[in-house]
């Protein structure tokens, strides 16, 4: 998620620098273009990181199927057909390593920055001559003079007496003004988006910026020729990042802009152009979250509402007996839900007719229905949750759990007749703690059918799958529907349907944990 936030930050950068270059970079309202650049360049990372939650209010009748557990004998599509749950997973999750890869050249760039800052220590430490308030004066022979440091200028003690008095004028500037408050944090901002080109100009015209306001300052109250004759013969290259330099090249554009004429104020309009590229960044990257709130007909509770630890029995579930002392208090345990989100990998599983693969739709699904069980305080595990290929007993829980459940898309082979549209729920009658199985895809089941617009099967399938025959945690698997069927794949596209969905099986997740022994 953070290389997605980091990829938004930096379109929109691009977007806003773009309008620094074409419409601001030339005009003479410097105070106003180091405003921008800053405030722009805060809003950039502020933009991605906001998310506006759209709800809607869904009234449904109840239409939960009986308690009484039935079950269909068409058959059913799902099969265990990857290296039969044996697999090693050779598939590399290039997500965290391209995430360590960030982080390690941001450490990187940020020890630079402190080495380039403690090598300026080092070297006014060894060259000091004197220092008088806020001006240091140090040898000629030290690499860092004619510059200001945070709130120290340094200076040449070599230099005649007036070029040390230009000197000083100009390093004021950065002084008062603070710009190594304005250099500090575009070396971070910097470091953090180093693989994105844009951020480099933005820093460069961060620091041309402060020379122009320094080099306007300074022009006021002494000879403009004088000045540009000095800034002319102190030129040096540019090689330290956290200092402000009193003259560094290249200087055309120095000079060009302290001769030039200050602009009209009727100018200053051509900053309203940043107010329709605001808008289609905050169009394009502010996050959005569709939010169903679903109340039944004749109930007041919300199914999104918040959740209450319910009382809850210790039961384990990973032991094949269940053993219960009458006579000691229960104990309180937190409901844990694992979902698995099917295939993934090498192993996509059916193609729907839009060209989605089974695997994303798995993740999509289960990630979406994560998001919903944290808005209700649900703790939630997932098997996987990028596209990578993990063998069917390595998906199985291996810890204590409340309820497994595996998120499938339904499909039909070409050889086969059409399958069963809508909603469909596995459990095995193999394994052993199928009674407690059942009770929770008959609940889930319940919970569908109050849906709308996708069929739902009315009654549990019997399969005998590896995740649903050996998990010794309550499991079972839910295919979201047929992805071979266009109706059904046009329901499912929609984000809000799935939220739907998602909230109903956490209905019944909910109502079978507080069920208890």
């Amino acid at each position: 998620m953070i290389l997605i936030y980091l990829l938004k930050v930096s379109a929109c950068t691009l977007l806003f620098f773009a309008v620094y270059r074409l419409l601001l970079a030339r005009l003479t309202f410097f105070s106003l273009n180091r405003a921008y650049l800053l405030v722009m360049l805060i809003v950039s990372f502020g933009i991605p990181a906001i998310t506006l939650e759209n709800r809607h209010e869904v009234v449904a009748a109840s239409k939960e199927i009986s308690s009484k557990i039935a079950y269909n004998n068409d058959g059913f599509t799902e099969k265990d057909d990857v290296d039969g749950g044996e697999a090693v997973n050779n598939t590399i999750n290039w997500s965290p390593l391209l995430l360590y890869a960030y982080f390690i050249v941001l450490a990187i760039l940020i020890f630079r920055m402190l080495l380039m800052m403690l090598h300026i220590r080092k070297q006014l430490h060894t060259y000091t001559l004197n220092i008088n308030g806020a001006v240091v004066w140090v040898d000629k022979r030290s690499t860092i003079k004619n510059c200001s440091f945070f709130n120290r200028i340094i200076v040449d003690s070599s230099l005649p007496a007036n070029e040390k008095n230009l000197v000083i004028k100009h390093e004021s500037v950065h002084v008062k003004q603070l710009h190594a408050v304005d250099k500090f944090l575009a070396n971070l901002v910097t470091a953090a988006l180093w693989f994105n080109p844009v951020i480099y100009f933005w820093r460069s015209a961060i620091d041309h910026n402060h020379e122009y306001l320094a080099d306007q300052q300074t022009a006021r109250i002494v000879d403009k020729k004088e000045y540009a004759s000095l800034l002319l013969s102190l030129a040096m290259p540019s090689n330290n990042l956290v200092i402000n330099s009193f003259s560094k090249l290249p200087l055309k554009n120095r000079i060009v802009m302290m001769y030039r004429e200050p602009n009209l104020k009727s100018k200053k309009l051509a900053y309203v152009a940043v107010l329709p590229v605001l808008l289609i960044c905050c169009a394009a990257f502010i996050n959005r979250k569709e939010v169903i709130v679903q109340k039944m007909s004749g109930q007041n509770q919300t199914s999104t509402g918040a959740f209450k630890k319910p009382d809850v029995y210790a039961i384990t579930y990973l032991n094949r007996t269940i053993k219960v002392n009458p006579n000691a208090p229960f104990k309180e345990v937190e409901p844990t839900l694992i979902i698995d989100a099917g295939h993934g990998g090498k192993d996509a599983a059916s193609v729907a007719f839009d060209g989605q693969k089974e695997k994303d739709l798995n993740l999509r699904a289960v990630m979406i229905l994560k998001e919903e069980a944290a808005k209700r305080g649900l703790k939630v595990i997932l098997t996987r949750n990028a596209d990578q290929f993990i063998s069917l007993r390595d998906r199985l829980p291996k810890q204590e759990a409340t309820a497994f459940i595996s998120i499938h898309h339904n499909a039909a082979r070409a050889d086969a007749a059409t399958p069963f549209g809508g909603i469909e729920v596995y459990v095995s009658k193999l394994n052993g703690n199928i009674r407690a199985a059942e009770d929770l895809g008959a609940g889930i089941l319940g919970k569908l059918r109050q849906l709308n617009g996708l069929a739902v099967k009315d009654s549990l399938k019997d399969a005998n799958l590896l995740l649903l025959r050996e998990s010794k945690v309550p499991a079972i698997l839910i295919e979201m529907g047929n992805i071979s069927d266009q109706k059904t794949l046009d329901y499912i596209n929609q984000e809000q349907n799935i939220r739907k969905i998602s909230n109903l099986i956490l209905d019944g997740f909910v109502q079978f944990s507080k069920r208890g022994c």
